[in-house]
């Protein structure tokens, strides 16, 4: 019978599947939320449309880069199946549901923001709109995709508890790199659900995710440089 202890060449392929998908998202949300968010701060409602009308192409770029790393979340959520289904099915299962929910909602959260980009490229356009118009319909277009990111965070969150949780029973990485993902986990659900509720918060409420995200980095490179270690042995009670 096969033990924890010895984890089998597929378990640390997928363990790597994982690894390279955390970093995946991570690097493609980054790119994407760079030119379309995080760069835009600061800008007018016309500074921003001109961008989109003059960049159109490498916005779309950008958004898909957003829709893969979504895509990337439900690949990791089944490479992580496979490496912490023999510690425990059920949760393991449960873990899955919860991560994928995450990818599902977080891709679908998308679509508000191509609107969003569709109605700044119809600003030059005399007699569609007024300025105003297309302002407060970007401006709703955005939180919808917010919020929707919000609430795959939480799935998100509850599927990195229970994975991580796995993890540290089984052994497999270092306890503090899952206790600090564990962690991560714990902070996401009550941030999600504050920004949802306090958006003018966000900005200084994303520097909750930075544990999460600091573990999550720290666990996929360890991963890929030292694969997934056996269990320690049990040290039987001396008579």
């Amino acid at each position: 019978m096969r033990t924890l202890s010895d984890p089998t060449p597929e378990q640390q392929t997928y363990a790597r599947l994982a690894a390279i998908c955390l970093l995946a998202n991570y690097i493609l949300q980054g790119l994407g939320d760079s030119v379309t968010i995080i760069f835009r701060s600061g800008e007018s409602f016309t500074e921003a449309a001109n961008y989109v009308v003059q960049h159109e192409l490498l916005w779309r770029v950008c958004l898909l880069e957003v829709g893969l790393a979504w895509i990337a979340t439900g690949i990791l959520a089944f490479a992580l199946y496979a490496v912490l289904e023999p510690v425990n099915k059920r949760l393991a299962q449960l873990a899955l549901c919860l991560r994928l929910g995450a990818s599902l909602v977080g891709a679908a959260s998308l679509m508000f923001r191509v609107v969003a980009a569709r109605f700044y490229m119809a600003s030059p356009k005399e007699g569609l709109f007024t300025s105003e118009q297309l302002r407060t319909l970007i401006s709703a277009m955005t939180r919808g995709g917010s919020e929707g990111v919000e609430i795959a965070w939480m799935f998100q969150g509850a599927g990195a508890i229970l994975f991580f949780l796995l993890f540290l029973r089984s052994g497999y990485m270092p306890r503090t790199l899952a206790r600090l993902v564990i962690l991560g986990g714990i902070l996401l659900i009550p941030m999600s659900a504050a920004m949802f509720i306090f958006p003018r918060y966000i900005g200084p409420l994303k520097l909750v995710g930075l544990p999460g995200f600091f573990g999550e980095v720290a666990t996929a490179i360890w991963i890929l440089v030292k694969g997934l270690r056996p269990r320690a042995p049990e040290v039987s009670p001396s008579p």
